[in-house]
């Protein structure tokens, strides 16, 4: 880094910076068994990315009828294979 920075040709913001009105995240706590942590926490890591992303995006998939259970989809299926 240089000890002084030459700011005379910057230019000035046209705008003023308008904060967001809500915040993307809330933050809030949760009660999980230590394996069902342990196991995002792993799974997390071999993702490359944060745990605590990883439960947001299965909770936001569930949320969004995106993440249905196997046992359901077995199920529709042989509804579906019956008829």
């Amino acid at each position: 880094m240089k000890k002084e920075y030459d700011f005379s040709k910057a230019k000035k913001r046209s705008q003023r910076v308008k904060p967001d009105s809500q915040p993307s995240k809330v933050p809030t706590s949760i009660r999980l068994d230590d394996s069902i942590l342990a196991w995002f926490k792993t799974e997390a890591a071999r993702q490359g990315i944060p745990y605590q992303t990883l439960i947001s995006s299965i909770l936001h998939r569930y949320a969004s009828s995106e993440l249905v259970d196997k046992s359901e989809v077995k199920r529709i299926q042989k509804v579906k294979g019956a008829g």
